[in-house]
This record gives structure tokens, sequence and C-alpha cells, in this order.
């Protein structure tokens, strides 16, 4: 699969990240190839996508037969490598990596197996951003050892690997020697004060940065706005100032900056996704043999309102829509909106509208 054909089943469980995807299907395509250089660190606000796209790749490899040497996605925090001492322990990782591979090859695969998927793995290392070289303006040492680890595994090393598995009809344990320099490392993190870290710097009077504008026309009113994103004012430089060490952002091919989404992607996350929050509310009230529909105009203003908070991204959806459903949840046939559909006696509809959407998100007197 080429990176555009890559693209085309990403973005299928990911939505409003299309740049984003771009890079991440060049990355995927580079390590099927056996390219080393294809490393990634995305950067964005909780809720943006940043797991969703990690499910995404680990749903393309298990789509397609062609992928089933590199169907071992490995998910972990950041700081698990660290102890409670302090020190870090890389092996916290490979005993992740072989659980995982175990789960995807079955009991029956053999230590040479194992060790051959371990090194086609993609690895996500979440919340790098709490790994920061610097807390509180003081320097953490764990955080800095954190990265010196992982980079050295991103540069590759070749680690030996005890593993037990089956050979010629017995349990046998040997040693496979794993290449981390053949894995696909993707390392997110929301870096949570890199918005306003980057914003005092474009804004200060020293930068030269003039903002773009924006010209609204409402109710006979000119308004002119500012406006200010990440993505556009970022630059490496930024990270360093974070806490992030040059050396180990040098292994990447590029950060990428997750946009935040807009009311009208909130829309579609709310609607589209299988598991997302209207479709999983919908196969709740089946259990009850009601069918829940909603009108376009209140899906629009449930995304108005999750769209407020822009810090937890998609997140906020749950939070809005809770507020409508909760009452309808607990005792359904209580309420004068649940109505039978052939007069009684059998299956009920509930429509939420805009009406019922503006009474649940009125603020209490």
């Amino acid at each position: 699969m080429k990176p555009v054909e890559i693209h085309d089943v990403l973005s299928q469980s990911v939505i409003g990240q299309d740049e984003s995807l771009r890079y991440v299907s060049v990355a995927i395509f580079k390590h099927l190839q056996g390219e080393k250089y294809g490393n990634l660190l995305l950067i964005g606000n909780s809720g943006t996508g940043k797991t969703t796209i990690m499910r995404g790749i680990e749903g393309l490899y298990n789509a397609h037969e062609e992928f089933a040497e590199y169907r071992v996605v490995l998910i972990m925090n950041a700081n698990t490598l660290a102890t409670e001492e302090g020190a870090v322990d890389t092996s916290r990782l490979f005993a992740r990596l072989e659980e995982r591979t175990r789960q995807v090859l079955g009991e029956g695969a053999t230590a040479e197996q194992i060790g051959r998927a371990m090194e086609r793995a993609t690895v996500c290392l979440d919340e790098i951003d709490k790994v920061s070289g610097m807390i509180g303006g003081k320097p953490y040492v764990t955080g800095i050892n954190i990265q010196q680890a992982v980079l050295t595994l991103i540069e590759g090393e070749r680690v030996p690997l005890r593993i037990t598995a089956p050979k010629d009809g017995l349990l046998d344990s040997s040693t496979v020697w794993v290449d981390t320099g053949k894995m696909l490392f993707l390392c997110a993190g929301a870096f949570e004060t890199l918005y306003d870290q980057v914003f005092h710097r474009v804004t200060s009077p020293k930068s030269g940065i003039k903002l773009p504008t924006t010209t609204t026309y409402v109710n006979g009113k000119i308004t002119i706005r500012e406006y200010f994103t990440l993505r556009h004012h970022f630059r490496p430089e930024d990270l360093f100032e974070y806490g992030m060490q040059p050396q180990f952002l040098s292994r990447f091919d590029n950060a990428v900056i997750l946009e935040d989404l807009s009311s009208q992607t909130l829309a579609r996350i709310f609607k589209e996704p299988r598991e997302g929050v209207l479709q999983t509310s919908q196969n709740f009230f089946r259990k009850y043999d009601i069918e829940l529909d909603i009108t376009d105009d209140a899906v629009h203003k449930i995304a108005e309102e999750a769209a407020k908070s822009s810090r937890i991204g998609a997140r906020a959806l749950k939070s809005v829509y809770g507020r409508i459903i909760k009452p309808f949840e607990f005792d359904p046939f209580s309420r004068e909106e649940v109505v039978p559909v052939n007069g009684g006696g059998g299956p009920h509809r509930l429509v939420i509208d805009d009406k019922l959407v503006t009474e649940a998100l009125r603020p209490a007197v």
C-alpha cells in the first residue's frame, strides 16, 4: 500500500486530522519498506485523536493480511520506564512488547518468530511530554534519563532477550537478538503548557510577529480579531525550552501538531464512529427496545457546546451529551419524549431535538 492508500484507510477511523495522517501514512510506509527513519512526535491537546491514530494503525495492520508480520502494536505510557527510585528500566518495555507479541502470534510461536515480530513492532509511547527534562522550572533528571533511553532505542540497539517458546514439541529457552532500529516509534503528548509558551513568545513586543486577523459582520457591527494557532507559529526550539533534549528530538522525522477540533469536526466525531458517543448510546437504548434518533440541529448544538472546551477535545462530547441523556438512561419510560411506535405494547422511539438540548444545557438559576 502506498501512503495515499494508507491515509484513506486511517481516515475512516480518525476524523479531523487529515494533515497529521499524511505524516503518519508516510511513516508507516517507510516502516513497511524497512526504512530506518520515519519516527514521529505527535503533539496535541487531550482528545484530539493521538490514541485514536495509534488504534487506527493497529486496525490497519489487522485488516490486511499482507501486514501480518507487522501486527504487533504496543501502546504504553512513557513514565512506565521509570522505577520508584527514579532510575530507567527499558526491560519493562521489552517485557510488555514480548507479552503483546505472544498475544498476536498465539501460543505456538517459536522464539525466532517472536523476536522477528518484535523487531517489526510499532511502539507508541504516550504522554511523552511528562518526561520533560524540566518540571516547575527545575531539572527533572528522571525525565532526561528516559529521553536518553528512548533515544538509544530509536537509534537502534541490538538487545539480547531470553525467550521461552516451543521447539521440537518441547519448551526451550534461547537467546534472541532484537534490533530496535527496525521498530517504528510514535511518541505522543499533550504538551499542555507549550501553547501558552509559544503564545507568549509570539505576542512579545520584541517578536516582531503580527498575528493574522479575521473580520466578522454581525448585526451591523464589524469585528476584527487576531487569532493564534500553535501549528502556524511552532518551531522546534520551543520544545527545547519545554524540556525536551535536542538529541532526543533529532531522532524524529517530524514533530506533528494535531489540529484543535472545530464544531463541524466534533459533530462528525459524535455521529459517525461505530464506538462513538451517539452509536454507543443508540445501542444502550435498544436494550430497552427504544430507537434513539437525533436531529441535525441538536447535533450542531451539542458540538458547539463541546467546542468551547478545546483543551479536552472530543472528550467534551461525552460530558455535554451526558447532561442531556442521563435522565433518559435512568428511567426512560417516565419521560414523555419516549413514545410508542405503534400505539403501545411494542418498540418505542426517542428523538433528541434542538429544544430538548437547549433546555438540558441551560445554566441552572
